[in-house]
């Protein structure tokens, strides 16, 4: 049962979006401290900061997890459970049960922290439009954040996990000069704030530190010059919380309009990614969710802080569909590129690496990377994020947040199927879900990438690589259990076989879940401990049969991943039976707690496999 506390909350006129706005000069991280107060008692924060010493103190308190949170996922809700969990968000028409049964246990986090997902809770149930996916490699998704930034008329908020000096950080900075001098032209400058994570030692005391223009420049970033773009006010956040609670965020909101949500960062990899187009109210809920991120006072403060959905010149208008050409001034430049696609993805990777399937023209008119949605009204939509924690270990609190009580209660309220693609899938809690619904008659077909993990991941208590965990996987399951978990290697659309990750020539850092057609779970998070235990994410549950479909047809022509399932055994044989290399060289003993410890290294310092 959703309680009266929770019900309050999400029927709450305050928002941190709303507090901000009537005080756009405070730091928006002191004002979300009081926001709920009523509600709750003590002091909640909307994300963390203090530095490393905030996370030592928080190591130092004992404590266990309280009987009434562990309710959370327990069971199954009832028809009035339903109902009264419909009443929670601003979803427009009434979700599909089983997208009220996910959120209901998404809810019941609220009753531990109303801050639980890094949103006010009035706008974490909302709803929207998909107008656009993108599943292909880094520099379409970066043009599409390059023609959405340029289009920008009064502030851009960009977030990424690891801002790496590269092609398409050029790409952005590119945006942001003609962003700039389109502002001159009209006399009006547009605000930009933009957020990262890059180890600092001053975060010993602090984990969100404003970054100044003589630190930007440097190479490790190389921003422009504030002489260089006069027309923009840029201001950027370098946040982490120590010891592991990685700003892993990925996101882009244009003039509280547009957002884009996607899994790859402002770096150069030869990576698969996913973006998706979002617009209607669940802007005005991403948005709340990066004042919450950003915590600091604001210099200059966002200037539409005090518009929202409802406001003048909104593309998406009262639930009619308008398409995505009507928005921009000129048709993007990705309409006219989608055949380059299958061409450009060499390029993305290793130049030495050949395609095993030669390139056919005609091939790509299956090979879409680019779906422009049909047309739609908006459809139920939910945030369901986690906030950073960085204490060393799983924590079970760590798992009380909308993200991972999402994915739990999808899995566990599956009827037919789940399909999963992630870059990593070693989480005991998501292990143990996947396999107690192949146990109970349920399809889990999982596409993960050979070899993605990084050493930190052999460590103890991080899960295992890829290769290990699904080699347990089917050896604790009968015959009849494992035909129903059908387990793939990523496989690229010009490849033949699965090429091992750690090669850098062919990944997927794609993060997407679908349950029986219906509900889909899109953004940052990745199956594995770090996700699940520490990191900083963003997601967005839509419920949706025709929006999924539409992913899960993507998902298949992009890829030839649906071709290479492992064997029984866990192991992936080609048509001679010769096995695939082992990817990673990273296993249990001495060794692997030496290459794990490099690997957790350089996660800490935003360059492990994210």
């Amino acid at each position: 049962m959703v309680s009266e506390r929770v019900n309050n909350l999400t029927h709450s006129d305050k928002t941190l979006t709303s507090a901000l706005a009537a005080s756009p000069t405070s730091a928006p991280g002191e004002l979300g401290k009081t926001l709920y107060t009523e509600h709750h008692h003590g002091i909640h924060k909307p994300t963390a900061t203090g530095g490393i010493l905030a996370t030592l103190t928080g190591m130092l308190k004992s404590g266990s997890v309280s009987e009434e949170s562990k309710q959370a996922t327990r069971d199954e809700p009832s028809q009035e459970d339903l109902d009264r969990a419909a009443e929670c968000g601003q979803f427009g028409s009434r979700p599909s049960d089983l997208f009220l049964k996910i959120y209901h246990d998404v809810l019941k986090t609220l009753d531990v922290d109303p801050w639980a997902g890094s949103i006010s809770p009035p706008l974490l149930g909302s709803r929207g439009v998909v107008h656009l996916s993108i599943i292909s490699v880094i520099p379409d998704i970066i043009q599409h954040h390059y023609d959405c930034i340029i289009q920008a008329e009064h502030e851009v908020f960009l977030a990424t996990n690891f801002w790496q000096a590269s092609k398409s950080a050029t790409k952005i900075c590119d945006a942001l000069i003609k962003l700039s001098r389109r502002a001159q032209v009209r006399g009006r400058k547009v605000v930009v704030k933009l957020m990262y994570d890059r180890a600092n030692l001053r975060m010993i005391t602090e984990s969100h530190l404003y970054v100044k223009e003589n630190e930007w420049v440097q190479d490790e970033v190389k921003l422009p010059k504030e002489s260089d773009m006069p027309g923009i006010d840029l201001e950027v956040i370098n946040f982490h919380q120590p010891i592991l609670g990685t700003f892993h965020s990925k996101f882009l909101i244009v003039d509280r309009k547009v957002a884009l949500l996607c899994s790859n960062n402002i770096q150069d990899r030869p990576n698969m990614e996913m973006m998706v187009h979002l617009e209607g109210p669940i802007v005005d809920s991403m948005y709340d969710m990066a004042l919450a991120s950003w915590y600091k006072p604001m210099h200059p403060p966002l200037p539409l802080l005090d518009t929202g959905e409802a406001g003048e010149g909104l593309p998406f208008i009262s639930g009619r569909y308008q398409s995505i050409a009507d928005h921009f001034s000129k048709p993007p430049i990705w309409i006219h590129a989608v055949t380059q696609t299958h061409r450009r993805a060499a390029d993305a990777g290793d130049q030495t690496t050949q395609a095993t399937v030669p390139y056919d023209p005609t091939a790509d008119e299956d090979y879409t990377p680019h779906t422009l949605h049909a047309p739609h009204d908006e459809v139920p939509m939910a945030l369901v994020n986690r906030r950073p924690y960085g204490k060393p270990g799983n924590d079970e609190k760590a798992l009380l947040n909308p993200q991972a009580s999402a994915w739990l209660a999808a899995i566990k309220y599956a009827r037919k199927c789940v399909f999963i693609q992630t870059p990593t899938f070693s989480a005991p809690p998501v292990v143990d879900a996947v396999l107690g619904a192949v146990r109970r008659g349920v399809e889990c077909i999982l596409y993960v990438d050979v070899g993605f993990n990084d050493g930190g991941e052999a460590l103890p208590l991080q899960g295992g690589t890829n290769e290990e965990v699904v080699r347990k996987m089917y050896a604790q399951l009968t015959e009849e259990e494992k035909e129903r978990l059908k387990y793939h290697w990523y496989t690229a659309r010009d490849q033949a076989k699965p090429i091992n990750a750690h090669l850098q020539q062919r990944n997927c850092h794609v993060k997407l879940m679908v349950v029986d057609d219906q509900v889909g779970i899109q953004g940052n998070g990745n199956q594995d401990v770090q996700s699940w235990y520490h990191s900083s994410e963003v997601n967005v549950m839509v419920d949706s049969p025709r929006i999924c479909r539409e992913w899960l047809d993507a998902i298949h022509r992009v890829q030839h991943t649906h071709l290479h399932r492992v064997g029984h055994d866990g192991v992936w044989r080609d048509a001679q039976g010769v096995q695939l290399t082992d990817s990673t060289g990273v296993t249990s003993g001495v060794m692997g707690v030496i290459k794990g410890v490099q690997g957790s290294i350089a996660r800490v310092r935003g360059k492990g496999g994210f």
